[in-house]
């Protein structure tokens, strides 16, 4: 599962298009299954609150360390190119948060956290960025 952090002045139909956006770059992935989540509430939002259900997309068949590690780099560019504030990714109950690009470097440690249950990535900035 993927859910995207808008920003706050993001309208309905720009949650709508942005989560449609990141569903087509996710389905050209080795995955079994790519779809935005219909009619989800995110716990902790107003159940009314469009952009929260428009941000959700489920992955099916990401558990393989290459495709984690394509699913984060993929996410940390669009996120560039859109704008947005944060994807978290959820992987069996692990869960990491990326914000804005991820440096060649950063993505192996979000991928460990992943697999590992969830811990807070370590991260080596200022190496392989280029």
């Amino acid at each position: 599962m993927a859910r995207v952090g808008f920003e706050d002045d993001v309208t309905a139909e720009e949650a709508d298009q942005h989560t449609r956006d990141l569903v087509l770059l996710l389905e050209d992935l080795d995955v079994d299954e790519v779809r935005a989540v219909e009619g989800e509430v995110v716990s902790g939002t107003r159940s009314a609150d469009p952009a929260a259900v428009a941000g959700a997309v489920l992955v099916t068949g990401m558990l393989l360390k290459p495709v984690l590690t394509a699913v984060v780099s993929l996410v940390g560019t669009w996120l560039e190119q859109s704008g947005q504030r944060s994807v978290t990714v959820e992987v069996e109950g692990a869960k990491v948060t990326v914000q804005g690009r991820v440096a060649p470097g950063e993505v192996e440690g979000y991928v460990r956290a992943l697999r590992d249950g969830g811990a807070a990535p370590a991260v080596e900035t200022g190496k392989d960025d280029a």
